[in-house]
């Protein structure tokens, strides 16, 4: 079985407004993986870390930068090494951060997870796990084809 939905590193890197007129800074997977991959990798999860020192554009300071980003390595280390998740996205800004991860089973996803971070401090993230078999969490950050 893979370990990535993916056959690729591919991504994308920019800035993006949001709906609400919000700057962000968004890094995703550059397109969609097969259809059959989509098909076994159907759990969306999304992992919200709200910023408590955000500056007046929403982004968060050089420390809680740096813990979210300790944060992400770890998953990427455990979590995606593993195969229990596919990181496809990262937003940052409006005061927080949220990541987006692709899972085939969510609880090993969260075994993965609770591993990864026992030696770390406890982060003030909160998550939600969605049915997205459509891979919507991915393909509304994709460019639209003109």
């Amino acid at each position: 079985m893979s370990v990535s939905p993916f056959d690729d590193d591919l991504w994308t890197v920019g800035e993006a407004e949001a709906p609400d007129g919000v700057s962000m800074i968004v890094r995703f997977r550059s397109h969609l993986p097969s259809p059959e991959a989509r098909a076994l990798w159907r759990h969306l999860i999304q992992i919200g870390w709200s910023c408590e020192s955000a500056d007046e554009d929403g982004m968060p300071d050089d420390v809680e930068s740096g813990l979210q980003d300790a944060f992400e390595d770890a998953l990427r280390a455990q979590v995606e090494t593993k195969g229990d998740g596919a990181q496809v996205a990262s937003l940052t800004g409006g005061g927080v951060r949220e990541w987006r991860y692709y899972s085939r089973d969510p609880e090993a996803f969260f075994r993965s997870l609770n591993e990864a971070l026992s030696s770390h401090p406890e982060y003030p993230v909160e998550f939600g796990v969605f049915e997205d078999p459509e891979w919507e969490g991915l393909s509304e950050l994709l460019p639209r084809p003109n």
